[in-house]
């Protein structure tokens, strides 16, 4: 938690270090909770809200290198600077996010099938079993969908879900996977 907070401290000091010397005015930055936790910079930066760098409804995003950052939108249908009970969205006619009412007037749930499901889980995506899959927003479309995840093993190959065909009568599974015969 000691680190955490020394992180936190060191992205305030950095930012406000870097918006001094981008702009002449005050910057004060406050950091911002990484809502998706698979998107986290691979130093651990996270982003921080600066509002003498970015517009309200963006935040100031770690690139991956060290002086690296960028303003970009916070995450559709999140509360981000919207009131309580709202969400920004991004409609297809427009490129500017607007915060809009959250059906669910929850953060980090949103209708789903005629539910309000929460993001980043996989029970609204059973359906698509056995492939892994969880509720994300598709940065292509930023609509709502069931999002394959990218499971790799630790040798960088896809973890592809094993398929075992059942054992036949008399047989049992060892625990290298094969059938063997029961002794008994």
């Amino acid at each position: 938690m000691c680190s955490l907070n020394s992180i936190i401290v060191a992205i305030i000091l950095i930012s406000m270090a870097m918006a001094k010397q981008l702009r002449t005015q005050d910057a004060i930055g406050f950091p911002e909770v990484e809502e998706d936790q698979n998107s986290v910079n691979k130093d651990n930066r996270q982003p921080v809200y600066i509002p003498s760098m970015c517009p309200d409804s963006e935040l100031y995003y770690p690139g991956d290198q060290k002086d690296d950052w960028i303003c970009d939108c916070r995450p559709a249908y999140r509360k981000g600077p919207c009131q309580d009970g709202e969400y920004l969205v991004l409609k297809p006619e427009s490129a500017i996010p607007v915060c809009e009412k959250n059906p669910c007037a929850v953060d980090t749930y949103v209708p789903y099938n005629g539910r309000c499901e929460q993001l980043a889980t996989i029970a609204p995506c059973r359906h698509m079993w056995p492939i892994p899959a969880a509720l994300s927003v598709n940065a292509t479309n930023l609509a709502v969908t069931c999002e394959r995840l990218n499971l790799e093993s630790r040798f960088g190959e896809d973890a592809s879900p094993m398929v075992l065909v059942p054992c036949p009568p008399g047989c049992k599974r060892s625990i290298n996977g094969k059938c063997t015969p029961v002794v008994g």
